[in-house]
């Protein structure tokens, strides 16, 4: 028998960890802590979050690659036609200025960001052919031989291919090519269908897969195209329609679509059979628009039960994404909600807030990363739905908030005790936000003034005196959270009166700027980081009922994390970074105020680590 010596040129190593680096792919070695053969396996692919698109919707076409896509077309809610074109960075989407000249849904797409083509699609089926040269769309007088929607596409703008499809009255098995000027027909699929996947590099190499046929509403049959003619290989092991696909045509992945109710499988295809990934879409989806290689793809917007803007990133190496999550802390000894934190991870200080039915609250607490200890001195005015700066534990100030109503009062801490300042806010103001470096240097933004309606005003505090701000916010709202530092801010969710908001804003010390707007539309949420770099978590729906979602914000858009809060709640306090967060106190469902205290752990990657076992 071969040795593993005479193989790889060295023994199995024996380590008291996992190696870390990705020379560790393919090798063996002895774990003596865990008492385990490991390995790291590459080609193992995980799906993560990627930046939203900024207009949500399903039925779309997409082109390119995981760090340079491009999306187009499709349809939003109320059901409408979208012209939409958004550009992919492998961070967030940029809308651009002009969209498709024809609106359409369930059109075919191809090519790559600064060369694309989109073709057919309806209602009613569609020839009309549109090229895309990296900034605008040109109607092309040439159009398609056959009309129809719910097509699919693959290759590039000078030599694409486009098949199968809907034309109006029946399923069509027609295959189109495409050189850049001209449309010509090409043998045609063996099984006709709409809704199916597809993938490959020119007008001469293509796979398509799944689908609904005439034979079956659910088909996993797939098909390889070699210039000439279509042939029948291998099936996928999970038939679907509405699928969406990427990759090559022996090298494909398919994910997404429709079996009894919407999936989130995905297989890869090998050039001879596909293998069904231990891991799927974190969220399952239908008519999505996908992009990109078998080992980097994107896949965005579809529909669950409503089009989304949710975008994916598969990637597939010895390297796999690992969610940011959130593990139990130490309670607070007072159980409360509405009162604001500062400080890090490890050294954070939460005061005041309200404890129904009982009473408004001044006591202060201290957070050592393991424990809370309460302060002998609490707040000089007991109080609620005030505001902090993100300030450290040792320097911080407490800004308006009442006893059911809106406040001026204005109070600084030192590390022991606060200080009451002899001036307080120029408009008073509760369920606002707030942010800043220390006692001495703090924002105070919009928030629920007396009405009951809400306040664009911003103002500066400089350790004596607050300032009103020339720059008012777009919305005003109230229970909202925010994030940074007096001069470069971050302001999100809320209401204003109506539904919760999703809203988005900016600060640079001068002026608001409203930018992409948060995933999960909420108020009463909690906070932690700076401008570029948030965290965004729990809060309160419409109904109002407490909710898990965490979001992350990386100075363009937010990506929802796949790990949410361990305890739903709302008008909880929040400090630390988006790294290292804090969550603590608040109110839960059905009502009542917590304890609670989880710590939050950011994202990071780790090796494709297995253990070996014998059988």
């Amino acid at each position: 028998m071969t040795t593993y010596k005479e193989l790889f040129g060295k023994y199995v190593q024996n380590v008291a960890s996992d190696p870390t680096s990705t020379d560790a792919e393919g090798q063996i070695w002895y774990n003596s802590t865990t008492g385990a053969f490991r390995t790291a396996l590459g080609g193992v692919g995980a799906w993560s979050s990627g930046g939203s698109l900024n207009t949500a919707r399903d039925a779309l076409a997409g082109a390119g690659t995981q760090t340079a896509g491009l999306a187009f077309g499709g349809r939003t809610s109320p059901p409408t036609n979208s012209t939409a074109t958004e550009l992919y960075n492998g961070t967030s989407w940029t809308s651009n200025p002009t969209g498709l000249n024809t609106a359409r849904k369930f059109l075919g797409g191809l090519g790559t960001q600064t060369a694309a083509l989109a073709f057919g699609g309806g209602p009613p089926a569609s020839t009309a052919t549109e090229l895309w040269n990296g900034s605008a769309w040109t109607t092309s007088p040439a159009t398609m031989g056959t009309a129809r929607s719910s097509l699919t596409g693959v290759g590039i703008q000078t030599a694409g291919l486009g098949f199968g499809g809907y034309n109006g009255t029946a399923k069509s098995a027609a295959s189109e090519s495409f050189n850049g000027t001209a449309w010509t027909a090409t043998p045609s699929l063996n099984t006709a269908r709409r809704d199916l996947g597809g993938a490959g590099a020119s007008n001469t190499s293509a796979l398509a897969f799944g689908g609904n046929s005439p034979a079956s509403a659910i088909s996993a049959v797939t098909e390889s195209y070699n210039g000439s003619s279509w042939t029948t290989v291998n099936s996928m092991n999970t038939g679907r329609r509405s699928l969406s696909g990427a990759g090559s045509q022996t090298a494909a992945l398919g994910f997404g679509g429709y079996t009894t109710a919407s999936t989130s499988a995905t297989e890869t295809w090998n050039g001879t059979s596909w293998t069904t990934s231990p891991t799927g879409l974190a969220t399952a989806r239908k008519y999505m628009a996908g992009c990109g290689t078998q080992t980097a793809a994107l896949g965005s917007g579809g529909d669950t039960t409503t089009q989304v803007a949710t975008t994916e990133e598969w990637d597939q190496s010895v390297i796999v994404p690992v969610a940011g999550s959130f593990s139990s802390g130490g309670n607070l000894n007072t159980a409360r909600a509405g009162g604001p934190g500062s400080g890090t991870q490890n050294a954070a200080i939460m005061q005041g807030g309200y404890s129904i039915p009982t009473s408004f609250i001044g006591a202060t607490e201290l957070y050592n990363g393991t424990a809370w200890t309460s302060n002998p001195t609490g707040l000089n005015t007991a109080r609620s739905q005030s505001a902090s700066s993100t300030g450290s534990q040792t320097s911080s100030v407490l800004f308006g908030g009442g006893t059911g109503s809106a406040g001026t009062t204005t109070e600084t801490w030192n590390g022991s005790s606060w200080t009451s300042s002899p001036t307080g806010l120029n408009t008073a103001r509760h369920q606002h936000t707030g942010c800043g470096a220390s006692s001495t240097s703090a924002i105070a933004i919009s928030g629920r003034v007396p009405g009951p309606s809400s306040t664009t005003a911003t103002e500066t505090w400089n350790g004596t005196s607050w300032t009103t701000s020339p720059a008012t916010v777009n919305t005003g709202r109230w229970g909202t959270a925010s994030a940074g530092t007096q001069t470069a801010a971050l302001f999100f969710g809320g209401v204003a009166g109506g539904p919760v908001l999703s809203a988005t804003e900016s600060y640079n010390g001068t002026s608001w700027t409203n930018v992409n707007s948060m995933n999960t539309a909420r108020a009463d949420l909690g906070a932690a980081g700076i401008q570029t770099l948030a965290l965004a978590f729990g809060g309160a729906n419409d109904t109002p009922t407490g909710v898990t979602s965490t979001e992350l914000w990386n100075g363009t858009s937010w990506t929802s994390n796949s790990n949410g809060l361990a305890t739903a709640r709302f008008t909880m306090g929040g400090a630390g970074t988006q790294a290292a967060g804090l969550a603590f106190g608040g109110t839960t469902n059905p009502g009542s105020q917590t304890t609670a205290t989880e710590e939050f752990t950011g994202p990071s990657t780790t090796l494709n680590y297995k253990t070996l076992t014998t059988s």
